[in-house]
């Protein structure tokens, strides 16, 4: 049953990372023009980052099996909708469906799988499957997808993930109902009012450049308007995001850290596949296999990042992996994408495949250690909002300077490289300022246990 209720996240993994073999096919048929591709592939990580909350919240409050198959329903519903799509907001209404339908089955996912089982060897196997089918998801997915892309279109890459979805939901249907706190509440229209904010957002600075001032202008206002119709309802209804993890500064810190990543990390890969499709003559499952080093890399030296955290402190291993992912994205832009595969790309994603093993579980472990014990799990979805939504303004950034090439452009992915690389320098500075900002005065001079002020972001935080 574990093992089934996990298989999820192996799909939602793959469509995660699939679409970075799948817009080169997209484009060419088509015929979307950059910022119309960035939102394709932003679209889901935005909706995966804005439901998230909600969804933690729907599970307390229903019953998380309802919960799991509502999440399962909703992603391969957004599967159909992008094999159908004939256009551009098609692809992306279908990308914001898969992404709010993972958002609901991952923490439903954890609950279910760990329910009954107390602290100890079967539910820490229990988490290891759950965290290990997300990683293998992503890898696979930049291989299976290209694969069908390859020799049966991009439509039917989409409909890849429908027969394990239905053989997950049929497992589930045996599981028995949960207890639920039937006075809880969960803010759904809230989160449609926030993912349409970062989706006009991300159009908007996407179209720099490319698209009419006056419909940038009405794009910015309409985003201005949802996020501040979400503001209004977080007053009315109570804060998702407990005091104690907003008022954090070091807690902000490394949210900025872990954005930055993500920012250059999804803008490289992207620019990379679309490079290797259209300058190289790559088909898609031969872009997948070409990037799929990185994640190898990223799994080897996961538990490395971990120890090192334990042993040196969160702040410089994540300064360590920020430094490596920096010198392959350099690298990438000066030599490597002018080199074979061999000798350019290659040793270049597996360092920075080894850097973001550093700088996720530094990041993670930072953020939680800098809250009330009770708050970490909000913390932790904190952190993943930011990476998520880090990833799609990345590229958005990335379309506006011009990088993203239109149908039948050359990639000037050297430029793109530099950018990405930039996106962690900025997001770099920026996590350090916050981080050394003084902190505001408590309202109490006995904070509560497992709150204390700990090191700023340069020092040990373990």
């Amino acid at each position: 049953m574990t093992l089934a209720i996990c298989s999820a996240l192996l799909v939602e993994g793959m469509s995660a990372s699939s679409i970075n073999v799948q817009v080169g096919a997209i484009r060419d048929d088509l015929g979307l023009t950059g910022t119309q591709l960035q939102l394709v592939a932003g679209s889901f990580l935005v909706a995966y980052a804005a439901f998230l909350p909600v969804a933690g919240r729907l599970v307390d409050i229903h019953d998380k099996r309802r919960v799991f198959q509502a999440g399962i329903l909703l992603f391969s519903l957004g599967c159909v909708v992008c094999a159908a799509a004939a256009g551009s907001w098609t692809l992306v209404l279908g990308r914001v469906i898969q992404g709010a339908g993972a958002a609901l089955s991952t923490p439903a996912a954890l609950a279910l799988i760990t329910t009954g089982l107390s602290p100890g060897p079967k539910r820490n196997r229990a988490i290891g499957i759950f965290s290990a089918m997300g990683s293998i998801g992503f890898s696979l997915g930049l291989v299976v997808p290209g694969l069908v892309v390859t020799d049966l279109g991009w439509r039917l890459s989409f409909l890849l993930y429908l027969p394990l979805t239905i053989v997950v939901l049929l497992v589930t249907l045996r599981l028995a109902p949960a207890d639920v706190d039937s006075e809880g509440k969960a803010d759904i229209v809230g989160a449609f009012s926030l993912t349409a904010a970062l989706m006009l957002l991300m159009s908007a600075v996407g179209g720099v450049g490319t698209t009419a001032p006056m419909w940038i202008a009405l794009q910015l206002a309409g985003a201005t308007a949802c996020a501040l119709f979400y503001r209004h309802r977080t007053t009315r209804t109570g804060r998702l995001i407990p005091v104690d993890v907003l008022g954090s500064r070091r807690v902000i810190a490394y949210c900025l850290a872990l954005a930055a990543v993500f920012a250059a990390i999804v803008t490289s890969m992207y620019l990379i596949s679309l490079a290797l499709q259209t300058d190289r003559g790559y088909d898609a499952f031969g872009a997948g296999l070409a990037l799929v080093p990185q994640s190898i890399a990223n799994a080897a030296a996961a538990a490395l990042g971990a120890r090192l955290v334990t042993r040196v402190g969160a702040a410089r291993v994540l300064m360590v992996g920020m430094a490596l992912i920096t010198g392959g994205l350099a690298y990438l832009g000066l030599v490597g994408m002018d080199r074979s595969y061999a000798t350019g790309i290659l040793p270049a994603i597996v360092v920075i495949g080894v850097g973001v093993a550093m700088c996720y579980p530094a990041a993670s472990i930072g953020a939680v250690d800098n809250v009330a014990v009770v708050h970490r799990g909000v913390a932790s979805a904190f952190l993943v909002m930011f990476q998520n939504v880090g990833g799609a303004l990345g590229l958005a950034l990335a379309t506006a300077t011009g990088v993203v090439p239109a149908p039948g452009r050359a990639t000037d992915v050297a430029v793109g490289m530099f950018v990405s690389a930039a996106f962690l320098v900025i997001g770099g500075l920026a996590a350090f300022v916050v981080g050394r900002r003084p902190a505001p005065p408590r309202p109490s001079p006995r904070p509560h246990s497992g709150d204390a002020e700990l090191a700023p972001l340069t020092k040990d935080s373990r």
